[in-house]
This record gives C-alpha cells, structure tokens and sequence, in this order.
C-alpha cells in the first residue's frame, strides 16, 4: 500500500469516529445527487421559463400550499391536476361521430376530475386540437354542462328561447355555433388548437345572458327572487360546485360539493367531419406539489431543486479561491518577512476591516451583478481572515529546523514555500474551505434578497426576494418563505459539520 493511500485509509478511520462529520459527509452527497438529478427528474421549461415568460405559468394555481399540508391540517385539498398530450386520456374522453336522428352529426367531449377541498378548483380548462367541416349553419354547440356529485346538470350553454323556456324546435335555431361561444369559424376549421375555461365561459356576458341565466332563472326562479343582476353574474362560477346553488348565486354562504365532476361539451353539425384531440386538462387545485406556488403560479418545488446547484457552485467556488488566496498570501508575508511581511499585513488588515456587504450592495449596484461577479467580490472581501492564520503558521513553520537546512542547502524561496510550508498549512485550509461555503451561500443570498444578485438565475435568494416583494410573510404563504430559507441553513449545517470534523482531527497534526 502507497504512502498516499495509506494515509488517505488513516484518515478515513479517524474520520469515521466524529457522527457529525458523518451526518455532513450524508448531507453533502444529498445535496450533490440532488445538484446532478436535476436533468433527470426536473423541469427544464419551468427554470427556463421562470424568470422571462409568465404566461407559462399560467395553467398552475396561484399562492397555494403544498398538498401535504392537508394532512397535518385534517383539511382535505383539491389536487392540481396539470395533464398534457398522453397524460390527458385518463381525465378526457371523445365520441363520436354519432348520427341521431334528427339527421345531426354529434361528438362529445367529456372531462372527469375530482374535487374534495373546502373550496372550489380556481378554473377547469381544457384545451384541444380541433378541424372541422359542416354544412350551414356550422358546428353548434348543443351543450356544455357540469354533471355534479349530487347528480344535478348544471348549463352553462342550453338550447332555449330568449323567454328561458326550453325548446324542441330545429336544433338550429336555439343553439348557438361555435362561433358564438368560442369565436371560431362556424362551417370549416382547417386545425387549431381551441382552448375551453369553465371560469371563461361563466364571466362571458354572451353565455351568461342568453344561456346561462335563462336556464337558472327557469329552475330556481322563485329562490332568485330580489336578487341583483350584478350578484348572479359574479356567482355563477361558485354556484357550480355549491351545495346550495340558489345561495351561491345570491352572494349567501354556502359549502363546497365535494366529489366527482364531469364537464361535457356537444357539438352538432349537419354533415359535420370534425376532428377532436384533447392536448391540455388542467383543474387548479387548492394545493400543488410538495413546496406549493407562488403567486404567478411557479411551482416552487422546481425552484429550490434547480437552486441547489447553484448553492454548491457558489459557496464550494468561492470558498475554494479564497482559502487558496489567503493561504498563499499569509504564507508569502510570513515567510519572507521585513518590509514586505510589514506591507501585506497592514493592507490586509485594510480590507478585513471594511464593512463587507455595505460594499457588495454599493458595487452590485454600481455594475450590472452577474453569479461571477458576485463570486470575485464576496473572494475579494474574504481572504484576509484566512490570511492572518496562515501567516502566523508560516512564521512559526519557517523556524523550525528542516526549514532552516533546507535554506542551508540552498534551496530558493518557491521550493520552500511550496515543499516545506504549504504542505503544513494544507490542513487548516481544508477544513477552512469547508468552514468558509455558508458564509459564501449566505452572502450571494443577501444580496440576491435585496435584488441585486444575478438577474438570469433561480437561485434561493432570488426566491427570497421575489416572496418579500410579494409580502408573503404577512399574506401567510409561508411555503414560499420557509423551504429556502432551511434550504440555505441545510447548506450551511452540511459544510459546519464537515468543518468541524476536519478541525478536530486535523489542528491537533498540526500543533505537532
């Protein structure tokens, strides 16, 4: 066995005795799995879009918690449902061509969700791909309704005369064409990708005054009685997953029907060669994930994953480059001494004796702040602490007597340096490094928490500031302040243990 490996064996053992630097030496391989697993299991659109496209975000429920909430809570939640391309065959089923009798040619869309939180889904939307052909007067639209867990159907679009009765006259002159509800062309539709809201149409003015009104006018007139126009167009979308529709409707309390929904939408058309492929079904929930969403809806989950990265590049980097700064610098002044050791040491104490982050704030915010930028000047403010301990060891390594025979023999100022002292100060400098990565991990996120960090980075910071700016504290989203912030002191609690390990077995060598 090489002396190299014999000590790297030695070490280990001794290592192994301290369960703190173990239970660091866990953390950071969790953190570095998690840091490379990102390509794997996260996701890329979510990063690349979070900082420049909002709309992206725009099928996720906003400021909701995360699911597992509920269960500490005994408060059931609504699952998010966000289902895409295949996915989406499981919530949403097509029929059709159907030939009825009354020589129209009808398909089907249906969409099952589920509902069990204490209040409703904030939209249900479904988008598809849709070309069709029919003969005047176009694709109808011979119903949309949402078929409850109580068994009510409740319409949004129905076939009915301007009086609100129901009809059975030629479908073709009670139902309204595509082009009514939708605003899509009546007879031929090359391909297109049509997009459905449940929230969409209950706010459409057209759908509620001719559709929807009239049908809740002819089924709950009497319980509607004195109430506004004004209150009935607001509640409509509340009064669908209400147990007491009327009371919905009329701005009274009411509760949540909980279970299992299905939206069905019709289409006829006389003639009528349609294509119909469901791309998107999306139900906001009153929950999502396992950190929730901000208030544009970003899965913060994705976030503080991508973040972790970026956490371990900044805070082992800058490390890294100022230990090795320091240690050169302290090594340097103490061993040639004199003047020079004079000069080094006091400006070295000019720095180390600069308020550091007034100064990083001052300069993030005189140059444009990029991760690099950040990084040479949190270096530029740290290496003197480091420097002072080296010194103070070169001046007592360079007495000691193979030192001194190695000056004898004639060996220069670079060879001693570097053969004689560093390697008695390699030591100190790593358990140093591993000291110095949450002070690095902090600094970047102060700064990022006051806007001035890297504008083009997710980081944990950027999180942070976005959530103060959002006034999350004080609107209660604590999923939006809580996990980064322990995501920093996790870090910083990997890097102290490991630190502290390596002090307790490695300061004793070096005394020796």
């Amino acid at each position: 066995m090489s002396v190299t490996l014999k000590s790297i064996v030695d070490f280990w053992r001794e290592y192994r005795r301290y369960p703190i630097g173990l239970v660091g030496l866990g953390l950071l391989l969790l953190l570095i799995i998690a840091a490379l697993t990102f390509p794997i299991f996260g996701d890329y659109q979510v990063v690349k879009n979070w900082l420049t496209n909002q709309e992206y975000f725009q099928d996720y429920p906003r400021a909701v918690p995360p699911c597992w909430v509920g269960l500490l809570t005994g408060q059931s939640q609504t699952q998010t449902i966000i289902a895409k391309d295949a996915e989406v065959a499981s919530f949403v089923a097509v029929e059709g061509p159907v030939q009825g009798e009354d020589g129209y040619v009808r398909y089907r869309i249906t969409a099952t969700f589920t509902v069990t939180g204490a209040t409703e889904p904030s939209d249900v939307a479904l988008e598809a791909y849709m070309s069709y052909q029919a003969d005047p007067p176009g694709v109808l639209i011979e119903e949309i309704k949402v078929v409850r867990p109580d068994g009510k159907e409740f319409y949004l679009v129905k076939p009915v005369l301007p009086g609100g009765l129901n009809v059975n006259l030629p479908l073709e002159t009670v139902a309204p064409t595509i082009g009514t509800v939708f605003g899509y062309p009546n007879t031929k539709l090359p391909g297109a990708d049509v997009p459905f809201s449940l929230v969409g149409l209950a706010q459409n003015p057209v759908v509620i005054t001719r559709f929807i009104l009239p049908t809740l006018t002819q089924e709950y007139g009497a319980e509607l009685a004195g109430a506004s126009l004004s209150q009935l167009l607001t509640n409509v979308y509340r009064a669908i997953f209400s147990d007491d529709i009327a009371a919905a409707l009329k701005g009274e309390d009411y509760n949540v029907l909980q279970g299992d929904y299905q939206v069905i939408i019709t289409f006829a058309g006389k003639n009528l060669d349609m294509e119909i492929e469901p791309k998107k079904f999306v139900v906001k929930g009153s929950c999502y994930g396992l950190l929730g969403t901000d208030d544009k809806g970003r899965p913060l989950d994705q976030g503080i994953y991508y973040g972790v990265r970026w956490a371990l590049i900044i805070g082992l980097l800058t490390s890294v480059i100022t230990v090795v700064v320091g240690t050169l610098y302290g090594i340097a002044a103490g061993y040639i001494g004199g003047i020079v050791d004079e000069v080094l040491l006091r400006f070295a104490q000019v720095v180390y004796s600069l308020p550091v982050l007034p100064l990083l704030i001052l300069l993030a915010a005189l140059f444009k702040p990029n991760i690099w930028m950040i990084i040479i000047l949190i270096v530029a403010f740290s290496w003197p602490g480091i420097s002072f301990v080296t010194r103070s060891m070169a001046l007592q390594i360079k007495s000691e007597p193979y030192v001194e025979a190695a000056i004898a023999a004639g060996a220069g100022t670079l060879r001693i340096l570097i053969l004689y002292i560093l390697p008695q100060v390699l030591p100190y400098m790593f358990a140093s490094m591993a000291l110095s990565v949450p002070g690095a991990v902090i600094a970047e996120a102060s700064l990022s928490f006051l806007g001035l960090g890297d504008p083009d980075l997710v980081t944990w910071g950027k999180i942070l500031y976005d959530a103060q700016d959002a006034g999350a504290a004080l609107n209660g989203y604590w999923w939006w302040v809580i996990p980064p912030g322990l995501a920093i002191a996790l870090v910083g609690m990997t890097f102290v243990f490991i630190g502290n390990a390596l002090d307790t077995i490695l300061n004793p060598k070096l005394k020796r």
